[in-house]
């Protein structure tokens, strides 16, 4: 079978919330609400990355330096290996990104484009170097 991208459907600059996402890519697959998402019938890894966490949330050190992303992975460590596999796997990885969970309407996300593999420390969680692709 072959996927399609979701880059195909997004625009590199734009502001997405995930209910958008939810219009653009129909879905009622809960982990659109985590931080790694895998739309199904596409070949693409999403990631929402939140700079300045909320209270509630957990205290993951991430940031972005030029077009370095900085990104500790999730604490179980479940998606490490397909984040860290995604070209040999044929994935395209997706960076959503915000300095703070309010920065844009309705909790939304500038996308700012492909990002690729770089390198990562294994822990939990790992923390892994991104670099954008654009």
């Amino acid at each position: 079978m072959n996927l399609k991208s979701a880059s195909e459907k997004l625009k590199v600059g734009e502001i997405y919330s995930r209910k958008s996402l939810r219009e653009i890519f129909p879905t009622s697959d809960a982990t659109l609400n985590t931080g790694v998402f895998r739309p199904k019938n596409y070949s693409s890894i999403w990631l929402f990355v939140t700079r300045k966490k909320a209270p509630n949330q957990p205290k993951y050190v991430d940031y972005l330096a030029g077009k370095t992303l900085h990104w500790q992975g999730q604490t179980s460590g479940k998606s490490d290996l397909m984040i860290v596999e995604h070209k040999s796997r044929d994935l395209e990885l997706l960076l959503f990104y915000r300095e703070e969970p309010k920065q844009y309407a309705d909790s939304g996300f500038r996308y700012l484009g492909p990002v690729e593999y770089v390198t990562h420390n294994p822990g939990h969680p790992s923390s892994f170097t991104l670099r954008l692709k654009a």
